[in-house]
């Protein structure tokens, strides 16, 4: 689960947004601009930063380098909501890590934000992952769907674990068998097929695809910017 702090001025009309997040399994913790430094909101626990410009009173440029030079928000991902009368004043030597033009769906900055978290980790993933509606927390062995629970077998998780763990590159069922299963398992690679065909049901619901078949030859994590 990752950690928000939305910092706005203005949360009635933003509340969609939190419900959205929350939806899609995000934690968020809320902030006027004015209250954004307060202890309470524990910032050494927040994964992302979410700054609403519409109606923001204090100048964009110092509010940006602000929170820039808190120790335990600096090296976080800064995510913008701006109107398009504000575009043009953008500055990315701000520290903006990104920017998205209002009005904006909940949908549409969740699956923003997860894939800021995924391109973040992709090279290494150490606590978890988080793709579209897909988290998984590699610590606890938990999994969540469009902020639903998944109960996955201990092999289904070591399987999608492997797969998340090298995005975009196919691997043949041998390949997965030895990875997966090791030397020592005497099944044929048909298991490999029915854990696939498992997880597919899963922790793809309503047409979406994370787990590509490679005819004749295996499987591959869909990642954001991997080819099919």
């Amino acid at each position: 689960m990752y950690r928000v702090l939305f910092i706005t001025d203005d949360w009635a009309n933003k509340k969609t947004l939190k419900s959205a997040l929350l939806e899609r399994a995000f934690s968020v913790s809320q902030a006027a601009s004015v209250e954004v430094f307060n202890e309470a909101f524990a910032p050494e626990k927040i994964d992302l930063l979410v700054v609403d410009l519409e109606r923001c009173a204090t100048e964009h440029g110092k509010l940006c380098h602000a929170l820039k030079r808190e120790r335990a928000l600096k090296e976080l991902p800064l995510v913008l909501l701006v109107t398009e009368d504000q575009l043009g004043r953008l500055d990315f030597g701000w520290g903006i890590e990104d920017y998205l033009t209002l009005p904006v769906t909940g949908k549409r900055l969740a699956e923003r934000l997860h894939f800021l978290m995924w391109k973040r980790n992709r090279v290494e993933p150490k606590n978890g992952f988080a793709l579209g509606g897909l988290v998984v927390d590699f610590e606890r062995y938990e999994v969540h769907v469009k902020g639903e629970p998944v109960d996955l077998t201990y092999k289904e998780f070591e399987l999608l674990k492997f797969l998340i763990t090298h995005p975009g590159k196919v691997f043949t069922r041998e390949v997965l068998l030895d990875k997966v299963w090791g030397y020592d398992f005497y099944g044929g690679t048909r298991t490999v097929d029915v854990h696939i065909r498992r997880l597919r049901s899963k922790i793809e619901p309503g047409g979406v695809s994370y787990i590509d078949t490679v005819r004749n030859v295996g499987y591959k994590f869909l990642g954001p910017d991997t080819p099919t």
